[in-house]
């Protein structure tokens, strides 16, 4: 499957190409915001260039006010040209906002000295913000990112009062194909004046052969927080927003543990750390993971993941994991130690954005709804309330497949 997808969008691009309409640049193309480590006083915008430029400036101010601020700008390494037929990924830069000031509208403009392009404005949250929206998408990895691009339309349109949204891993098909990456911006415009919280998935560690590679392209797109566990920069990382603090894991310790054997142990001790400190400030907290903690397709067994993580989850008594992977949307009843405990974690499969179905995926013995789409995709709306978090899984076409409260705790 993963060879004709990546045939057939191979195809598509040659024949865009043939045709005389192939890929051109404007320089700052796909401007896209990146969370920030506290979503109350910080963000990070990324752009791409065809060319290698030095005179990239950056500047951001209150909105209309007359003090500018300018901001280092940063080139991010460029990904190789990994075959010599195919285009390589353009130049990405990037620069982050500090010291933001809580609930206050911000404008940021790129250019250089001669030309800068259009403020575009932003507003940062509050420092102890507890009711807020989230849109969060499951894989998007497809054939045709037309569909991904519906998909966003629709989170868009339906969950428009969202403060930032989630992508769950497996972006792209595969992530050294460029053109699929460019398809996935384009197809993620709708939901661009948002702050962007990528994890990590296993296609974003395939080589154009598929093969294990390194997440190249996906390190240079997102500037995410560069906090987490050591050998792991830009990989796995966390996140507040509001009340809540955000981790987002990486699980792709079959792709990357010959570059990294020690990943999950270095991760699961940097994510005691993380979740106790994140306990002592009095925050809630949610876990962002492309694989799931048991095997796939379930079988009923934790695998190695699960293994390394299980644990600390249920040390912190995490009320909320969300997952993707097997393209399905299931929500488990609330476990502890493997065992169904109403004071326990309740896990999400996220379901697929993308046009790529699984017929494989399987109904798990501790899941209070499951349900495989196969028909269409789906999004969630993650609401967060002062004592619980809302879940609402969407099809594209309105209908709900869940609506679920989620109880939060805070000791």
């Amino acid at each position: 499957m993963r060879r004709i997808v990546l045939c057939a969008a191979v195809l598509a691009a040659v024949i865009g190409f043939l045709g005389g309409i192939g890929p051109s640049y404007a320089a700052a193309e796909y401007v896209l915001q990146v969370v920030g480590a506290d979503g109350a006083v910080s963000r990070s915008v990324t752009w791409q260039d065809a060319e290698g430029r030095s005179d990239y400036r950056f500047i951001y101010r209150k909105r209309k006010d007359a003090q500018e601020i300018q901001v280092p700008v940063t080139e991010q390494p460029r990904p190789p040209r990994y075959n010599a037929d195919w285009q390589q990924a353009p130049y990405t830069y990037s620069a982050a906002m500090h010291d933001l000031e809580p609930e206050t509208v911000y404008e940021f403009r790129i250019g250089s000295a001669a030309e800068m392009k259009e403020w575009q404005s932003f507003k940062t949250g509050k420092k102890k913000e507890n009711t807020y929206k989230v849109i969060v998408m499951g894989d998007s990895q497809s054939v045709d990112y037309d569909v991904w691009g519906k998909t966003v339309q629709a989170a868009a349109t339906n969950s428009n009062d969202a403060v930032f949204w989630i992508g769950m891993g497996d972006l792209t098909d595969n992530s050294q194909a460029w053109f699929q990456w460019r398809a996935w911006l384009e197809g993620g415009r709708p939901l661009a004046h948002l702050p962007f919280a990528p994890v990590l998935g296993n296609h974003e560690a395939y080589s154009l052969d598929w093969s294990f590679a390194p997440p190249e392209i996906y390190t240079a797109l997102f500037p995410v927080p560069e906090n987490g566990p050591k050998g792991q920069r830009k990989l796995a990382y966390s996140f507040d927003y509001g009340d809540v603090h955000y981790v987002s894991l990486n699980t792709d310790y079959e792709e990357l543990r010959e570059q990294n054997p020690t990943m999950l142990t270095d991760g699961a001790a940097w994510l005691d750390a993380d979740l106790e400190e994140a306990v002592k400030r009095k925050q809630r907290l949610i876990i962002l993971m492309h694989r799931s903690p048991w095997s796939t397709p379930y079988s009923g067994q934790v695998d190695t993941i699960g293994a390394a993580f299980l644990p600390v989850f249920d040390k912190y008594r995490v009320p909320l994991v969300l997952t993707a992977h097997e393209h399905c949307y299931a929500r488990s009843v609330p476990l502890r130690a493997g065992a169904a405990d109403k004071s326990g974690t309740v896990y999400i499969t996220t379901g697929r954005s993308g046009s790529e179905g699984w017929r494989d995926a399987r109904k798990r013995s501790f899941d209070a709804v499951y349900y495989n789409p196969l028909d269409m995709p789906v999004y969630i709306e993650l609401e967060v309330r002062p004592d619980a978090y809302r879940i609402r899984a969407c099809k594209v076409d309105g209908t709900v497949i869940d609506d679920a409260i989620v109880q939060t705790r805070r000791d």
